[in-house]
């Protein structure tokens, strides 16, 4: 089996478990099919890092769901509700569904696409993550939830007051955000370092 024909078997696998992931989220049939039309399903995990080829946003989220739960469960964290880990997971970067685009001009390979930045009008992609699930997915989310999803970076390329800023939702939620960012770096730097 080439590594093509692998690729495509993995993919195929991801989207139904996406899906069962994305509904232990709290997610409906209507809110997946909104996330589909996004290009959730399609879109590359970051522009030239991990995971930047076609699936790789739902690979990480998938990665990052199985961390935060993995962490929920070794830590006993207490989330606001039984659904918080898989949907911080699974759409902590679900901005990317619409900020990357692939670059025709730049594109040699429709197996490894080149990517273009696509801006939001929501800004930071932590931030925006959290307007598209409560604007556009209308799903509501608890304070820690929204906190977790906006500083999943850590402390990564902040300053001045972005910084304290960070340091207030640090103090107000400590474990939940650590867990959260913990995962995602596991799971970009672990589970997805052979890409």
């Amino acid at each position: 089996m080439n590594n093509e024909t692998t690729n495509e078997a993995k993919k195929s696998k991801m989207i139904p478990q996406a899906e069962n992931l994305l509904k232990m989220a709290g997610l409906d049939d209507d809110a997946i099919a909104e996330l589909e039309f996004w290009w959730y399903f399609r879109a590359p995990a970051s522009k030239g890092h991990h995971l930047a080829v076609p699936g790789g946003l739902v690979r990480h989220s998938i990665n990052v769901t199985k961390r935060l739960v993995d962490l929920t469960k070794a830590l006993d964290l207490k989330w606001p509700r039984k659904e918080s880990p898989y949907l911080v997971g699974m759409l902590h970067d679900v901005v990317k569904a619409r900020t990357y685009r692939v670059d025709e001009a730049a594109t040699a390979s429709p197996i490894r696409p080149k990517y273009k930045y696509v801006p939001t009008v929501y800004g930071g992609h932590g931030a925006a993550s959290v307007m598209m699930i409560t604007s556009e997915l209308q799903k509501s989310l608890y304070p820690e939830e929204a906190l977790a999803i906006r500083w999943h970076m850590g402390a990564f390329g902040l300053a001045g007051d972005e910084l304290k800023e960070y340091d207030a939702a640090l103090h107000a939620c400590p474990t939940l955000l650590i867990a959260t960012h913990t995962a995602d770096m596991l799971a970009a730097n672990v589970d997805e370092r052979e890409l």
